[in-house]
């Protein structure tokens, strides 16, 4: 008698997980999450990306255990032309992929509209840290290169020491093309 019970029980167990695994979600959901996602992670990439980025600007030199600062092995002219070369690249991907979203037919409006916001976003970043870069080398600054991202900016510059006049410069520089206030803003000197 158990065994019937058990016989009885096993069909209607079996049905009842038939259609739960049957459930179907559609092509076009499936779609859209993805493109949603996509976003989501390239916004997530380019974050880490200039968080990384930053944090390894800001790191000038090295001190050995004499207490001697040791050299990187790239010059400061190359240093400069480096970060400016990989800040680039770093963009023309995102965009790269923010533009497909937006090419996208089966995308949602909504995505769409994120990813061209994006777009316009970091095409602005990019026209503030041209005039930012400009302005401070117009300034009697060798070098310079500037990271805009959301609500924050860091400036790297080429000194053996700012004078304050020159640090008022740059913050001045940084607020009137940003509107980035100076308790957002690094300076560094390389």
């Amino acid at each position: 008698m158990e065994n019937d019970n058990k016989n009885k029980l096993l069909p209607r167990i079996s049905e009842k997980v038939k259609k739960i695994m049957d459930v179907k979600i559609s092509k076009s959901f499936k779609k859209q999450l993805i493109v949603t996602l996509s976003v989501a992670l390239i916004g997530g990439a380019v974050l880490l990306n200039w968080t990384f980025f930053s944090d390894d600007v800001m790191a000038e030199s090295a001190i050995n255990d004499s207490g001697q600062t040791a050299q990187s092995n790239v010059s400061d002219e190359d240093y400069f032309t480096a970060t400016q070369i990989s800040r680039q690249r770093a963009r023309d991907e995102s965009i790269e992929v923010l533009q497909t979203i937006v090419d996208n037919e089966e995308a949602l409006d909504e995505v769409k509209s994120e990813a061209w916001n994006d777009i316009t976003k970091i095409a602005e970043n990019i026209e503030a840290e041209a005039n930012i870069e400009s302005l401070v080398m117009s300034r009697g600054i060798a070098e310079c290169v500037a990271v805009v991202s959301n609500d924050s900016a860091t400036v790297i510059v080429k000194s053996d020491g700012l004078h304050e006049n020159q640090i008022t410069q740059i913050q001045e520089i940084v607020y009137e093309q940003t509107n980035i206030p100076v308790e957002n803003l690094k300076i560094v000197e390389k």
